[in-house]
């Protein structure tokens, strides 16, 4: 009678570590959303960066640094997720210190041709 219990028990434990196993552990919908909501932030950086990076300002300050500013909004098109969400919050922040008074056009400009030519750099680096 005890071998029983104990075999019946092992069984339903073997049988429920199993179905577990197979069991997905993230839903398609769960799946489809985060998909969904990596491509909303992406599209926002990629946003974010195109819009910093346009304008006559900064293409003045790419083109005094011999910098193509179509070259440039190629460039950021190539980044990886982390990569231009790195470059969407910097460029976030410098925006609102610009606006703060913060900064002055000439910082502006060092710091456009700054994160331009690390764009550039890391699309020749991969």
């Amino acid at each position: 009678m005890k071998s029983c219990l104990v075999a019946l028990i092992t069984i339903t434990l073997m049988i429920s570590q199993i179905a577990y196993a197979q069991a997905p552990i993230v839903s398609k919908d769960e799946l489809k959303q985060a998909l969904v909501d990596s491509a909303k932030t992406r599209k926002e950086n990629l946003d974010q960066v195109r819009s910093f990076f346009s304008g006559n300002g900064p293409d003045q300050a790419l083109q005094s640094a011999h910098i193509a500013p179509e070259r440039v909004q190629k460039a950021v098109s190539a980044l990886d997720d982390n990569e231009l969400a790195r470059l969407a919050d910097q460029t976030r922040h410098i925006q609102n210190d610009f606006a703060a008074g913060a900064l002055n056009n000439e910082q502006i400009t060092y710091i456009l041709i700054a994160l331009a030519t690390a764009v550039i750099v890391l699309i020749l680096v991969k």
